[in-house]
């Protein structure tokens, strides 16, 4: 998923496992206000451990964050990412809003066109 650039939506998230369950957007802000009023009924340290434990169990060590950041930012500097962000440019000023929409799709039509 990664570095085919692909978007992928919400039924395919699910049935690959990505997500535990996809709702249709009228049903959202009623299953989001129900998670808060439930979340909410629970004191302030019962909350703070079990996100303690979460964090534990899936944040990578300090080290490795400021790694990857480290690698990213010399990604932004590679001769490749150069003439891509070029590409994508030129796409950006045509596709205009539909760009952060269609990332994905888009960076696929400007890798193709270098």
């Amino acid at each position: 998923m990664i570095l085919t650039s692909a978007d992928y939506d919400a039924s395919t998230a699910e049935e690959w496992g990505w997500v535990t369950r996809a709702l249709p957007d009228a049903e959202l802000d009623a299953f989001v206000d129900a998670i808060v009023a439930r979340l909410a009924s629970f004191d302030r340290a019962s909350l703070a451990s079990a996100k303690a434990m979460i964090n534990r169990a899936s944040l990578p060590p300090d080290a490795d964050l400021v790694a990857a950041y480290g690698e990213f930012a010399h990604s932004l500097t590679l001769p490749g990412f150069l003439t891509r962000a070029a590409g994508t440019q030129a796409l950006a000023e045509q596709a205009g809003t539909d760009l952060e929409y269609r990332l994905g799709e888009y960076i696929g039509i400007a890798n193709q066109r270098r």
